[in-house]
């Protein structure tokens, strides 16, 4: 291998000390802003580099200077300054490599879309003149003394929190629309802003130029960053975690200030800014920038802590290292020699990272999927099941293929094939199981029974626990309110009707005569309705069952119309809704028994029988309050923007005969029913279901 010409525009620094002491270097190059770590025999290779000669030739004028270096690495240093772009390409040879380099990182536009999708950055602005003329303002007010004073005021606004916990919590929820969505997203833009010039400040305080900030998306979502490249000229890697934390650092200080103006002020703008503020500061530094496994804040801060360059990269590397090793038994050496405290913290820093994306970018999708553009959802659920999860099995079970005649009978592999096995016989072996859902046991006829107006109790014809006919009166009422008015609306008909016969003899206009009559008839209407009312205080029974309830009603009492009267139920004929799930309803079984267990121990297991299935599924569940969660019930479910109780997803109601029936429920009880599940794999189960959704939401 020839050795190639190295570029003449490269700049070598000095670097941070390795991890066991020996001396790094830096080799900066400057067109494209990127910075590689050399090593001390990389450097000395590099200090005595002759271009154009053969790696043996190079090899031995090296040694002649006391460089004891062998072959392979040599062609490994070659091999990196090519794929950097770190040579000059002044021969048809370089030339054809870096015509190769650049279709090898050439995507499809599909791939491309996706890579876009999931994070991209737009530089907007060069800071470096804006930065070197405040920076006397960023130190002052990064003064020790004003810092300490944040620190003391934000305390204290953390206590009037605590002490109006009820107001901030109560505050937070009036937000949750979307105009408090469109503020947030103002706080938004300006709480990171100051939190890059955080950053950017901070570097600048340091020596560093700032090339650029600008924005970011990740998955859509926009964020502002900072281009702090330049950071790693610095040797004091406490330095360059100043710089990274600072950003976290000034959004804290911000969120100290503004949870104490919220605390001390009354209701207007100011506190209301200063609680998106507050609230933005908090979410976005504890929630978001801290957190080490995305390339955030925190990724940086604790890729310095380790004293770790290109964290991510390194620690999947090991972490496949390790895997290989549990699955195989490979002796093979790890990819870099680190101590072995460290490693393990790094091979555990790898598989949480991958743990972290995959729930972050699936949550992201599902609320794509349930709060906006269901389609999308879908979408975005494949892509991340595609790219984080079967493309890195597919490249990882590649690379076990191209390893395949490594792989001996060791006590790993063995392990490994019965552990696939179990897990294989887990996800594709058809189950045959049962499913418990929540049910409500019930009379099919059963009333609780109101005044229809505000009224008095004039006879009762019925008593507590006494069983009544269809249409046999149980009370009646008396409204004196009612009947002065129907006695006022007739003095008006029969004033109308006076007009109408005066317009008749005097043969008035047709137009005054026309108006009477349509008078006339809407004070007819009106009596109807009146009279209509009034025979409704005359209560019956709606249908044959027994008085379970009748509240103490007394003669001459008066009641309104949310005063119940009394509670009707047939108790010869009692069911069992039950609510299961759209997942569930196409694997049913109904030759497995069925039993309907009631929520209170007093009472047996029941068996049942199905009789009817909806023939479409609900999920409005106002006639069923007491199975949803917003009456502790076990359904999901939330109050509708229109009103009444909507669930989370959707359900079908089937309808079951009980075989025996007790007398003991007066009303209604809680309880669940056991319905067996047809034998079927979760793979199928799972694939059913997605086909299922996918089918209801592009509406085939």
């Amino acid at each position: 291998m020839i050795t190639p010409a190295i570029r003449q525009n490269l700049q070598l620094l000095q670097g941070t000390p390795m991890e066991d002491g020996s001396p790094s270097w830096l080799l900066y190059d400057n067109l494209r802003n990127k910075y590689f770590t050399l090593g001390v025999n990389a450097f000395r290779m590099l200090k005595y580099w002759i271009s154009g000669v053969d790696s043996k030739q190079f090899i031995e004028q090296a040694q002649k200077k006391g460089l004891d270096i062998q072959e392979d690495q040599l062609n490994d240093f070659i091999n990196f300054l090519k794929t950097n772009s770190l040579i000059s390409h002044n021969t048809s040879e370089d030339v054809q490599i870096l015509l190769h380099q650049h279709n090898a990182q050439k995507k499809h536009w599909l791939m491309s879309l996706i890579h876009n999708y999931l994070f991209f950055k737009i530089p907007l602005i060069k800071p470096d003149p804006f930065l070197d003329k405040t920076l006397h303002l960023a130190k002052f007010f990064s003064q020790k003394i004003l810092r300490l004073i944040i620190y003391l005021i934000g305390t204290l606004g953390v206590y009037f929190v605590i002490q109006q916990w009820d107001e901030f919590l109560t505050t937070f929820l009036y937000f949750f629309n979307w105009n408090g969505l469109l503020f947030y997203g103002l706080a938004l833009v300006g709480v990171k802003a100051i939190h890059e010039l955080g950053h950017a400040y901070t570097a600048k305080n340091f020596g560093c130029n700032v090339n650029s900030m600008g924005i970011a998306f990740l998955v859509f979502f926009p964020f502002l960053y900072t281009d702090n490249t330049n950071a790693w000229r610095l040797r004091d890697h406490k330095k360059r975690l100043s710089i990274n934390f600072a950003g976290i650092s000034t959004e804290l200080h911000l969120a100290l200030l503004a949870t104490f103006i919220w605390g001390i002020t009354d209701q207007g703008t100011l506190k209301s800014v200063a609680f998106f503020v507050a609230t933005t500061g908090w979410i976005s530094s504890l929630l978001i920038n801290i957190s080490p496994f995305m390339r955030f804040d925190g990724y940086y801060v604790f890729a310095d802590y380790l004293k770790i360059e290109n964290l991510q990269p390194r620690a999947f590397a090991l972490a496949k290292w390790k895997l290989r090793h549990w699955i195989f038994g490979f002796k093979h050496n790890a990819p870099e020699q680190i101590n072995k405290q460290k490693q393990t913290l790094i091979i555990v820093y790898a598989w949480s990272t991958w743990i972290y994306r995959f729930f972050l970018f699936l949550g992201i999708a599902f609320l794509v999927y349930y709060f906006a553009f269901k389609l999308l959802g879908i979408f975005l659920f494949v892509v991340e099941i595609v790219w984080f999860i079967l493309l890195p099995i597919f490249r990882e079970m590649r690379e076990w293929w191209r390893l395949r005649s490594n792989i001996f009978l060791s006590l790993q592999f063995i392990r490994s094939i019965f552990l696939l096995g179990a897990l294989a016989f887990i996800i594709f072996y058809p189950w045959k199981s049962s499913q418990k859902t929540p049910a409500i046991y019930q009379s099919e006829k059963f009333i609780e029974i109101f005044p229809p107006i505000n009224s008095q109790v004039q006879d009762i014809f019925v008593k507590e626990k006494q069983f009544v006919q269809k249409d046999q009166k149980l009370i009646n009422l008396n409204s004196p309110a009612l009947n002065s008015q129907i006695e006022i609306v007739q003095a008006e008909l029969e004033l109308v009707e006076i007009k109408i016969n005066n317009a008749l003899d005097l043969e008035s206009n047709r137009s005054d005569l026309l108006r009477l009559k349509s008078e006339r008839k809407k004070i007819e209407t009106q009596i109807n309705n009146l009279n209509k009312i009034k025979s409704s205080l005359a209560i019956k029974a709606p249908f044959e069952g027994e008085i379970t309830t009748f509240n103490n009603i007394q003669k001459n009492q008066w009641l309104n119309e949310d005063t119940p009267i009394l509670k009707l139920i047939d108790k010869r004929n009692y069911q069992v809704i039950a609510f299961v799930s759209e997942q569930d309803i196409s694997f049913l079984d109904l030759t497995k028994e069925i039993r309907f267990t009631p929520s209170s121990t007093s009472h047996e297991n029941m068996l049942a029988y199905i009789s009817s299935i909806s023939k479409s599924p609900i999920s409005n569940f106002d006639m069923y309050p007491m199975v949803t969660s917003i009456f502790d019930g076990p359904i999901a479910a939330s109050e509708a923007p229109s009103g009444g109780i909507q669930s989370e997803q959707a359900y079908y109601k089937v309808t079951l005969d009980l075989d025996q029936k007790s007398s003991a429920i007066e009303n209604k009880m809680l309880g669940v029913v056991n319905i067996g599940i047809e034998s079927k794999s979760y793979f199928n189960r799972f694939i059913d279901f997605s086909t299922a959704t996918l089918i209801r939401e592009l509406n085939f």
